[in-house]
C-alpha cells in the first residue's frame, strides 16, 4: 500500500482548524454513561487466515480509573474463544458465557485516577461480522464488531483505536482513521498499522483488505481513496465516485462541521455489503457496476457518506433511537440529490420513502420511531427507521420552513458533535429555531403512529 501523508498536504488552514476543533470536541467527551465501562482506547492486532476463515488476535484495553468496589469488567465477545487475559503480565481470571466476557479485576492501582492496561488474547472463526472471500482474495468487516474483537458493543460508548493487520504482501488495506505505517514481516507478510484518534462507537470499527486496485485523490483535503477488484479500471473507479468530494462539501456545509478525519475511503468488495464505518464505507461491487451504467444509481455511496456526520459523529444513544442515524442519513441523501439534480429528484426520493412507509402502515405494522427495543428488528422495522425517519425529517422541513429548518439541523449537529443523542435532543435543537410548537408534531410522528 502506498504510504499516505494527507495531513502534510492540507492546503486550507481553515479546514485544518475546524478539523482540529472536531477532534478536540470528541476527545473532550466525558466518561461514558455510568452503566458502561470506561474503556478509553483499544490497541488491536489481528491476523486473518483467509483459507481457513479464521482469525487470531490480541488487544490491549486502556481503562479509566476503576470505580471504588469494581471487581469485574464485562465485554461483548461474540463467539470468540479467549486464550488469556493479563494485566502487567499477571494472569486475570475470566469467564465467557454466551457472548459476554467477564474479567476479574484485582484491586485498583495505588495511584488515584491511574489508567489500567489489560491484554486479551483470542481466536475464532466468525460467521458474521467478518466476511472471508478466499476465491476473491478479500476479507472485510460488517457491523458485528464483537465477533472479531472483544469490545463494549453499545453505541453510547466511544473510544479511540489503533488497529494492526497482518496481511499477505501485495494486499491493500483500509481501516479506521489514518494509515500510520506498513512494516514487512517474515513469511511474505506485511503489518498494516492504522490509528483512529477520534473516539468512536465500536460498531464503527472495521477494515477491508485484499487484492484490490487503489486510486488516490489527494488534490484537496481530505484525501480520498477508492478501492475495488482489478476488474474495475482506474478510470471506472474515478467515474463511480466522481461525486464524493462535492457530496462531502455539501454535508459539511449543512452540518456546519467539516468531515472530521484526514482520509475517506470507499471500497467495493466482491461480496454483498452496504456498511458505513469510521472513515470509510464498504459496498458490494454490484453497486459499482450499476453506477457505471447509470450515474443516478449512486445513492448508496451518498447515504453511507452522510453517516460520517449523522450516525458516526452524532450517534443514537441506543438502538431504540436508530432512526436518528438512518432517518437523518436517508433524508440528507435526498437533500444531496436535490442539490445535484434539482427539486424533482428530491421529490421523487421522498415519494419513494413515503410509498414504502405507507405499505408498512397499510399492513398494520406502523410503530413509533422510538422503539421499545431493537433486539429482533423485522424488515418493516428497518423500513420505518429509514423511510418513515426520512419522511419525518422532510415533513419537519416543510413545517418549519427552509431557513429555520437548516439552522436547526446545523445547531443540532454542532451541539452534539462527538456525543450520543436521543430524540429529545433533536426536538430541542429544532424547537429553538422556530416559534411554532413542535410538541404535537413529535408526539404524532416520533412518539406515536399515524392513524390509518
Amino acid at each position: 500500500m502506498r504510504q499516505l501523508m494527507p495531513l502534510a498536504r492540507l492546503r486550507r488552514s481553515a479546514w485544518l482548524s475546524l478539523m482540529l476543533a472536531c477532534m478536540a470536541a470528541s476527545a473532550a467527551q466525558a466518561a461514558p454513561p455510568p452503566s458502561l465501562p470506561d474503556i478509553r482506547h483499544y490497541e488491536v492486532r489481528l491476523e486473518p487466515d483467509l483459507a481457513q476463515k479464521r482469525l487470531s488476535g490480541s488487544e490491549t484495553l486502556t481503562l479509566g480509573a476503576t470505580p471504588p468496589g469494581a471487581t469485574a469488567l464485562v465485554l461483548d465477545a461474540g463467539d470468540l474463544q479467549i486464550d488469556a487475559v493479563r494485566e502487567n503480565g499477571r494472569a486475570l481470571a475470566f469467564k465467557k458465557s454466551g457472548g459476554r466476557l467477564t474479567l476479574q479485576l484485582p484491586a485498583p492501582p495505588p495511584k488515584p485516577g491511574a489508567e489500567r492496561r489489560v491484554r486479551i488474547d483470542f481466536h475464532g472463526a466468525p460467521t458474521k461480522g467478518l466476511n472471508f472471500l478466499p476465491e476473491a482474495g478479500q476479507v472485510y468487516t460488517e457491523f458485528s464488531t464483537s465477533q472479531w474483537m472483544p469490545c463494549v458493543d453499545a453505541p453510547a460508548h466511544r473510544a479511540t483505536l489503533a488497529l494492526s493487520l497482518l496481511l499477505p504482501v501485495g494486499w491493500q488495506a483500509v481501516a479506521n482513521g489514518q494509515p500510520v505505517r506498513v512494516e514487512p514481516q517474515p513469511g511474505g507478510r506485511v503489518l498494516h498499522r492504522w490509528s483512529l484518534a477520534l473516539p468512536m462507537p465500536s460498531y464503527l470499527y472495521g477494515f477491508a483488505a485484499g487484492r484490490l486496485r487503489e486510486v488516490i485523490d489527494d488534490s484537496a483535503a481530505p484525501t480520498l481513496r477508492f478501492l475495488a477488484p482489478d476488474s474495475f479500471s482506474e478510470a471506472q473507479l474515478r467515474r463511480i465516485f466522481q461525486d464524493t468530494r462535492a457530496t462531502l462539501a455539501f454535508y459539511a456545509e449543512r452540518a456546519g462541521m467539516p468531515y472530521p478525519l484526514p482520509v475517506y475511503s470507499q471500497v467495493l468488495v466482491s461480496g454483498p455489503a452496504a456498511q458505513e464505518m469510521a472513515g470509510f464505507a464498504v459496498m458490494g461491487q454490484g453497486f459499482g457496476q450499476r453506477a457505471l451504467q447509470d450515474p443516478d444509481k449512486t445513492w448508496l455511496a451518498a447515504h453511507e457518506l452522510s453517516h460520517q456526520w449523522w450516525g458516526n459523529a452524532v450517534t443514537n444513544q441506543d438502538w431504540t433511537e436508530f432512526w436518528l442515524n438512518e432517518g437523518l442519513a436517508s433524508f440528507m441523501n435526498a437533500a444531496w440529490f436535490e442539490q445535484r439534480d434539482g427539486r424533482a429528484r428530491y421529490d421523487a426520493l421522498i415519494v419513494a420513502a413515503r410509498t414504502k412507509y405507507e405499505a408498512v402502515r397499510a399492513a398494520g405494522h406502523d410503530k413509533p420511531l422510538v422503539f421499545p427495543d431493537w433486539d429482533h428488528p423485522t424488515a418493516d422495522d428497518r423500513s420505518l427507521v429509514y423511510d418513515k425517519g426520512a419522511l419525518v425529517v422532510h415533513e419537519l422541513r416543510l413545517l418549519m420552513g427552509e431557513a429555520a429548518f437548516w439552522r436547526g439541523l446545523k445547531a443540532y449537529t454542532q451541539a452534539h458533535w462527538g456525543h450520543s443523542v436521543r430524540s429529545a435532543d433533536f426536538r430541542q435543537a429544532m424547537q429553538a429555531e422556530t416559534s411554532q410548537d413542535l410538541g404535537g408534531f413529535f408526539a404524532r410522528w416520533v412518539d406515536g403512529v399515524t392513524p390509518r
